[in-house]
């Protein structure tokens, strides 16, 4: 498939004067040892979390089809044979003899898209850095659990840490943790707001105004304004930067286009399809028919809207668009049950967070660069391309 070249890396020196964080702890031999047993503590309570996880991501991968937990193995092992397009102005970094750890702590265990990343991630690293050893973190959709699992790894004496951070002002303490033990981070997924971003410490992601954008501009190009189309947003959890970018691109780009809608209610689905189905239920029984556009924060919440749309035997009145291109949206989009969706390339994230942390380990440096990964936007017409 197309990609539009819209990714470019950058990188910018860091402050390089401040004192590592590690030195303190290991000042007295007491403080060391409980945070060295809290580290071993961490990484096997993690280990824990993860083992089903992992023997999910293993029985997926054995088949030749994606699931929400991990991209086909094929396909992971088709991105490490070269570039795509938009890709091209990429470097990847060479695997070595020199064998690193990294510290890889997810945003949760729990949240589908993440995983996803995260197993697909481990599988790349097996395959093209197979010298890495990656320790991972379950950040229980909390920042101040990802603050404990950064100071943790940073004890242990990990490379890197990879991050995909749970709230982009509630994880500036971990940057800055970071910083000061000169240690070299990567942000996948989710950014953080810090001037460090992109100068220093690099973003691999894609722009999450945009993907509201292409919600918006499938509603232009499809649905009729020529009576005032009654909508319901499902809005994601709040603290996510892309929470409030996702919204903004939706009806900033629909009211600069002077769509003709009535927005009759936002509620919060925290990315979670339960949720979203108990919002939907509410604008069912409060509105029956009259909605008939809803733009979703992600495809979990736009699944959980299908549901209840479905249940209330309304689902045939009502567009319903999502985020991220999970299988079971893929599917429902084809089955016309799903207006459209956006596709998030998490591989691509995976990929290029790993070539990241590697290229800061193999040269030696705390910086480490961005990749700028693109949106597309799913729907009937294209379908069969992403499934």
């Amino acid at each position: 498939m197309k990609k539009k070249i819209l990714a470019s890396i950058l990188a910018a020196g860091m402050v390089a004067s401040l004192a590592a964080c590690g030195g303190g702890a290991a000042s007295s031999g007491g403080d060391s040892a409980a945070a060295s047993s809290a580290a071993e503590a961490t990484s096997e309570a993690a280990a824990e979390d993860a083992a089903a996880d992992d023997a999910a991501a293993e029985d997926a991968g054995s088949e030749d089809s994606e699931t929400d937990i991990m991209y086909t193995k094929a396909d992971i092992e088709a991105a490490g044979d070269g570039l795509g397009d938009w890709e091209a102005d990429y470097d990847m970094p060479t695997a070595g003899d020199e064998a690193f750890t990294w510290g890889y702590i997810d945003m949760g265990f729990k949240d589908t898209f993440t995983t996803k990343i995260r197993n697909t991630f481990k599988y790349y690293c097996e395959l093209n850095f197979p010298n890495v050893k990656i320790n991972e973190g379950d950040g229980e959709m909390d920042p101040n659990r990802q603050l404990q699992l950064a100071e943790n790894f940073i004890t242990q004496g990990v490379d890197a840490i990879i991050l995909d951070p749970t709230d982009a002002d509630g994880c500036l303490g971990i940057v800055e943790l970071c910083q000061e033990a000169k240690m070299p981070l990567v942000l996948v997924n989710a950014i953080v707001h810090t001037d460090a971003m992109n100068n220093g410490i690099g973003f691999v992601g894609s722009d999450n105004y945009y993907a509201g954008q292409l919600e918006a501009e499938w509603i232009i190009a499809n649905v009729d304004d020529s009576e005032t189309v009654n909508m319901c947003y499902q809005r994601g959890q709040e603290g996510y930067d892309h929470t409030e970018l996702r919204q903004k691109g939706v009806f900033e780009t629909l009211d600069k286009a002077g769509f003709n809608y009535d927005l009759k209610a936002v509620l919060i689905s925290d990315y979670m399809r339960d949720k979203a189905m108990n919002n939907a239920e509410d604008w069912t029984n409060s509105f029956g028919e009259d909605i008939k556009v809803i733009p979703c924060c992600n495809d979990e919440s736009a699944m959980g809207t299908l549901q209840a749309y479905q249940a209330a035997g309304l689902a045939d009145g009502v567009d319903i668009l999502g985020i991220d291109a999970n299988q079971d949206a893929l599917q429902e989009v084809k089955k016309g049950n799903l207006a459209c969706t956006v596709f998030q390339n998490g591989l691509a994230q995976a990929k290029w967070a790993a070539a990241s942390a590697y290229d800061a380990c193999v040269n030696g440096t705390v910086e480490t660069k961005g990749v700028d990964v693109p949106f597309e936007l799913v729907d009937a017409t294209n379908i069969d391309d992403y499934l």
